[in-house]
């Protein structure tokens, strides 16, 4: 075990593995994790490879045994019951060394009226004694987008986005430098919102909206009928640019995936 060894959970996906790859960039010791080793395997050499499924609490416990702090995002299984999710959690990380555990979230914090399972979640973790938690509550990335430019919200209805890149740079900072204490939130919102018609004009390309499925109308119809509530946009919680890699371009660029 090495005790100042930082696990990042999900590292075979989007913002995990650019967490990862920021810490090894700066040199901490690293532990990434995920289901499936084959998706872990650019880190092999790099980190310590942890492969297995998060709902087993044998190898939640060994993989949490070895760390310091830890970047938690978890699968959608634990949000069928987020209080009973935080307390298996709880458990598990009180038997660690654990101390710091960075958790990602969003900044919409409401809709239909009720708070949202991330952020449900995030009061469920707050209850967990004996550790720092940071919540970085975060705008829509960029990514969002390669699930495709043409969507049923409403042309004109805007929202924050910002670049994964600049979200995993902030959650890499403090998990190398552990520098927070108690429970506490960040917002990061991006440079400012943007419409989906104005996404899709960045791209090349004039937004087509798409209309409701029986699939998708209760994730869409709250948005486009305003009956949710985001993170209010100050100066304080408005991205920077200090990295090109945090611009809107930069992604149209190297990372949009646009399907023929």
């Amino acid at each position: 075990m090495k005790e100042d060894l930082i696990l990042v959970f999900g590292a075979g996906g989007n913002i995990g593995g650019k967490i990862a790859d920021e810490l090894l960039a700066a040199g901490a010791n690293v532990g990434v994790v995920g289901r499936s080793r084959a998706r872990l395997q650019k880190f092999e050499g790099k980190a310590e490879i942890w492969a297995g499924d998060f709902m087993d609490d044998a190898f939640l416990r060994e993989a949490f045994w070895s760390a310091r702090s830890l970047f938690l995002t978890v699968p959608d299984e634990c949000f069928a019951d987020p209080a009973a999710a935080a307390r298996r959690l709880e458990e598990l990380i009180s038997e660690s060394n654990i101390t710091h555990v960075v958790n990602i979230s969003n900044s919409i914090i409401k809709k239909g009226g009720s708070a949202t399972r991330l952020v449900a979640f995030e009061q469920e973790l707050n209850k967990i004694a004996g550790i720092n938690l940071k919540h970085l509550r975060s705008a829509n990335f960029f990514e969002n987008l390669n699930w495709g430019l043409h969507t049923p919200y409403r042309p004109e209805l805007k929202l924050p986005y910002i670049s994964s890149y600049e979200v995993a740079h902030v959650a890499a900072q403090y998990l190398y430098q552990q520098n927070f204490e108690g429970k506490s939130v960040d917002v990061l919102l991006g440079t400012r919102d943007y419409s989906m018609a104005e996404l899709a004009a960045a791209a090349g390309e004039v937004y087509k909206q798409q209309p409701y499925t029986d699939q998708n109308i209760g994730f869409y119809k709250p948005f486009n009928e305003g009956d949710f509530e985001v993170e209010p946009r100050t100066i304080q919680n408005t991205s920077k640019l200090t990295d090109n890699r945090f611009s809107l371009e930069y992604f149209l660029e190297r990372d949009l995936q646009l399907n023929p």
